[in-house]
């Protein structure tokens, strides 16, 4: 691997993220032929196959994805020697007091954590994980400074100011071999007909139940659980299908089976992830630093996993 370029590693992590060559070229500002050439060299360099191509794009094969995961730390390597680059050590200090849902813990914390503690070491976070109603009735109490959750079902508004960092879109998941896989089109009424794996955690349930609702429909519910790895297993052995959003999307089970994604054509809200404060106190200088630094990561698409919708600033 001693030939391996930054070039490649950057437009393999563009194609990964993306499964398509056209959009990856549009992303990184360069041609498709280039990010095609790039792909191949490294998977020449590496001897393995890195990508599966089906008709909608390019999927990533299982070492593939093994390697995403060193490609992406190599990119954040890279970008911290930027950071320590640029100047003095940020002498910005204080200490925030951060509560956050199991999704957001579970899904981006830690590597928007790493990144804040690179660019600002003398900020203190200090972190509860807390459901969504009582990070918002700390947030209104005084307890906590900020708030990292879903803010698509925030009940306190007039009570709280919010900024949506990450809109995720959400989809089918279900097993190979699927009879929907192939399908031309697939609406909520063919995954009515499916059995349901539901998951439970943050208000997943209910915001489940509503776009169903909307709808008319309701799904066929065969498990009820709080594990979305549960969910990755139940559905990779055939146990049923879910939709959920693409932040939360992994190809793999733990036991190494595959698991397919699909879009529904029907109109289900994307998940929002975002951040949260009171709107009756004025943010500290550490809390304001920690929410720019947020809303600047996400927006650059480098936190927030794959097929993100990008967020417009009004």
């Amino acid at each position: 691997m001693a030939s391996v370029t930054f070039r490649q590693i950057r437009y393999f992590v563009a194609v990964a993220e993306t499964g398509k060559i056209s959009t990856a070229a549009s992303m990184v500002g360069i041609s498709p032929s280039a990010v095609t050439e790039a792909i191949g060299e490294l998977a020449a360099v590496s001897g393995i196959k890195l990508f599966e191509r089906h008709p909608r794009g390019l999927t990533l094969t299982y070492e593939g994805h093994r390697l995403l995961a060193h490609c992406r730390n190599i990119l954040s390597a890279v970008e911290s020697a930027g950071y320590a680059m640029t100047g003095p050590i940020n002498d910005i200090s204080g200490r925030i007091q951060l509560a956050v849902t199991i999704t957001i813990s579970g899904y981006f914390l830690a590597p928007l954590l790493a990144r804040f503690h690179q660019r600002f070491p003398a900020i203190e976070v200090s972190i509860q994980e807390v459901k969504r109603s009582g990070i918002e009735a700390g947030l209104v109490s005084g307890k906590y400074e900020l708030g990292l959750m879903l803010v698509s079902n925030l009940s306190e508004h007039a009570n709280l100011v919010s900024h949506t960092l990450v809109r995720s879109m959400r989809r089918l998941w279900l097993p190979p071999k699927h009879p929907l896989v192939d399908a031309e089109i697939i609406t909520l009424e063919d995954v009515a007909r499916q059995p349901y794996i539901q998951l439970l955690i943050d208000d997943a349930e209910s915001s489940t139940h509503s776009y169903w609702s909307a709808h008319r429909l309701e799904p066929n519910i065969v498990v009820r659980t709080e594990s979305v790895e549960a969910v990755r297993g139940l559905i990779a052995s055939r146990n049923g299908v879910t939709i959920l959003s693409d932040m939360m999307y992994r190809p793999w089970s733990l036991e190494g089976d595959r698991i397919e994604v699909r879009e529904v054509a029907a109109d289900i809200p994307t998940l929002n992830a975002g951040i949260a404060w009171p709107r009756a106190k004025a943010l500290s200088l550490a809390a304001e630093t920690f929410v720019e630094f947020c809303r600047i990561e996400c927006e650059s698409g480098r936190i927030g996993g794959r097929r993100q919708m990008p967020i417009e600033r009004g």
